[in-house]
């Protein structure tokens, strides 16, 4: 039982002498750009980023790199990483176990486990157990003629009620990985209904300009189509076109976030860090509640986006994204643009980080025409 190895692991004697073992056992040793010990099917279409490859020991960097350490046998058995974070492995005739260290000051500290169950007849993956203690995931694999059909997870803490989803993946007629699409499931493993789209293989001829440029567009749309829902009662002195940095596909598309006149004046009554306050959609939405934010379902936009997440966690870069911004911000700050809005005399469109961790004042001062800033500076709001 994995919950029976994480109790014994948790125990820092057992966990020290498990890293002296595997130290031992391990003989030869290679550096790659990422774990090469990971077998679950799909994960850079999933999760994204470069395919991990093999590095010569001269190309390698201690601090970005991993190193993985093989048995006689070429077993791994270990793979240490910066900062004291080290994997544990342990074989048996149809599992592998890996314990996910932190070692400070020379003690071992356990932070997970991780168990892949493999099916003895063809070897493929049957299952996989991901345990932090208290709470993990066990995902099953269905499979079809050797291709999988579906991942089937259960999302388990102590603290909560356990709730299940799947992925479904479906693939063209070359056989082709085309899609994968996340369906939350009822407490009996049903399909609720609830469907979100979360990979989609490029077609040929989409890159990562002309999935922007289709991006760009389709939200020039969409930001025009939504301004005629922006309520009319108040004048707004900002509209915020909305990303989070941290987990870019968490607001990709972005949604829009408008600061009315009542929430400005209470910030400067208040005293409160103007720079700050009035350009940070956090900070606006608490105040001014979900109906002063618009987020947009529609399909093809939503699709465009995904895929144009897809290919910039390919590159690891969201300059694509932040430049699509950028010519939003510049597009609807146009007079023209927004004219059927009620507005401050000083009103602005600016891209902002939902959070408020990155200022957008410098972007904004790019997007808006001189004589705006000027007078905003001059009034003391940036």
């Amino acid at each position: 039982m994995l919950a029976d190895i994480h109790r014994k692991y948790a125990n820092g004697i057992h966990a020290a002498q498990l890293l002296a073992d595997c130290t031992a056992h391990a003989v030869s040793w290679r550096w790659a750009t990422e774990s090469m010990g990971e077998s679950a099917p799909f994960m850079r279409e999933q999760y994204g980023g470069p395919a991990p490859k093999w590095l010569a020991d001269d190309k390698a960097d201690p601090e970005r790199h991993v190193h993985h350490g093989f048995d006689a046998a070429g077993r791994l058995m270990l793979q240490r990483q910066s900062r004291g974070r080290v994997t544990a492995w342990l074989h048996e005739a149809d599992r592998r176990t890996g314990l996910q260290l932190e070692v400070h000051e020379g003690a071992p500290w356990l932070v997970s486990v991780h168990q892949y169950r493999y099916r003895p007849a063809d070897g493929l993956l049957d299952s996989q157990h991901i345990s932090r203690g208290r709470e993990g995931v066990d995902t099953n694999y269905v499979w079809e003629n050797g291709q999988l059909q579906r991942a089937v997870m259960s999302n388990w803490a102590e603290s909560r009620k356990t709730w299940l989803c799947q992925h479904v993946y479906r693939y063209d007629e070359a056989a082709r990985l085309d899609t994968i699409t996340l369906e939350y499931l009822e407490d009996d493993g049903t399909p609720s209904g609830q469907t979100r789209l979360s990979y989609r293989r490029p077609r040929k001829g989409e890159t990562l300009a002309t999935v922007a440029a289709r991006v760009e567009s389709l939200l020039t749309e969409a930001i025009t189509r939504a301004l005629a829902q922006i309520p009319l009662d108040e004048a707004i002195y900002c509209l915020l076109i909305c990303y989070t940095q941290e987990d870019f596909g968490a607001a990709w598309p972005p949604f829009l976030v408008w600061g009315r006149e009542p929430y400005r004046r209470s910030v400067l009554e208040a005293g409160e860090d103007v720079g700050y306050y009035l350009w940070a959609p956090d900070e606006i939405r608490e105040v001014q509640g979900d109906a002063h934010e618009l987020w947009f379902d529609d399909a093809a936009l939503k699709e465009a986006c995904l895929l144009h997440n897809q290919l910039m966690d390919l590159r690891q870069s969201t300059v694509s994204a932040m430049r699509v911004l950028k010519n939003l911000a510049a597009h609807f700050n146009a007079p023209a643009a927004h004219a059927m809005l009620n507005t401050s005399d000083d009103f602005v469109v600016a891209h902002a980080d939902n959070t408020g961790e990155i200022d957008p004042l410098k972007a904004m001062k790019a997007a808006v025409a001189p004589g705006r800033w000027t007078l905003l500076k001059a009034r003391g709001l940036v």
